[in-house]
């Protein structure tokens, strides 16, 4: 009886082995780019407010987003702090299979406004820096080791076109927009002058006075580097399909844009993950244990 049940359990167990290993694929793997410790950061021209995403800081969302919210009281007009045309609300980056997705939630247009301080009349948006290398922004910047977008063609980024740039340097514009020579300038203001009780200097996923940045210092437009891409704007029906999340946007614009991600993994700063397609492949080891074991009991 014992073989006779034996055989019927190995024959089902056979069977099922068979088409497990029929139907599994090679494991299979994927690429990112936005792995754990990467930092992405953005501050207008002048430095009147500025945020930073730091990745692994916050859970990516069911849509592969993830979120930096900063204080909506931290954006300076001279002395007035708070809720003004500086102001930057959220950071939000997502990543596919070829592209990285960013949005930007603030109260400043992709133009820029009239800034009657600055040389040319506009004030707006810096660049927008990825820093893979796990160093501080300043040790990035000397080395030309900086990934950056200039998304803003009115800015006085030092590159010469929209679009992904790598081997970046940065430098400050804040002497030709009227504004803060240091971080540590725009802290203080902040700190000074700030009204309620929820007020503060804040940088996203990073405290305001973070050592991540040289707080001597005031950079935030690229100051050179190699063009690797254009980027492509993206509207917001497109960022709603995407499963970005509106909620906690305060701001008025919401600038938003991808760019393949390819230039970034030649520079080796991607790393490969295994997918889960291997399951079926150890659901069929399992089965096998299984009727090993069975064969032991089976012999007792």
């Amino acid at each position: 009886m014992k073989k006779l049940l034996f055989s019927a359990q190995m024959i089902t167990c056979t069977t099922t082995c068979g088409y497990l290993f029929a139907t599994a694929q090679p494991a299979k793997s994927a690429t990112f780019a936005l792995n754990d410790g990467t930092i992405a950061n953005t501050f207008v021209e002048c430095i009147n407010d500025g945020i930073a995403l730091k990745v692994g800081q916050n859970p990516f969302d069911n849509s592969g987003w993830q979120y930096a919210i900063d204080s909506p009281n931290d954006g300076v007009t001279g002395f007035q702090i708070g809720g003004n045309v500086y102001e930057i609300y959220k950071l939000a980056l997502r990543e596919t299979e070829d592209s990285i997705w960013v949005a930007i939630n603030g109260n400043m247009p992709l133009t820029g406004v009239e800034g009657t301080g600055a040389v040319d009349g506009n004030i707006g948006w810096g660049d927008l820096f990825f820093n893979f290398t796990g160093t501080d922004f300043t040790t990035a910047s000397n080395q030309g080791s900086l990934f950056g977008v200039r998304f803003a063609g009115t800015n006085d980024s030092f590159v010469p076109q929209i679009g992904l740039y790598g081997n970046v340097t940065a430098t400050s514009t804040t002497s030709i927009n009227s504004g803060f020579s240091a971080l540590q300038s725009y802290n203080q203001r902040v700190t000074n002058y700030c009204q309620g009780s929820n007020c503060g200097p804040s940088l996203g996923d990073l405290p305001a006075d973070t050592s991540y940045f040289n707080q001597s210092q005031s950079l935030n437009t690229i100051a050179s580097g190699q063009f690797l891409t254009n980027i492509m704007y993206l509207s917001q029906s497109e960022l709603l399909e995407a499963g970005y999340n509106p909620n906690q946007s305060g701001g008025s614009q919401t600038i938003a844009f991808k760019f393949d991600k390819s230039g970034i993994c030649q520079s080796g700063y991607c790393k490969s993950v295994p997918e889960p397609s291997g399951a079926i492949g150890l659901a069929a080891f399992g089965l096998i244990f299984g009727v090993n074991q069975l064969r032991k009991r089976n012999k007792a």
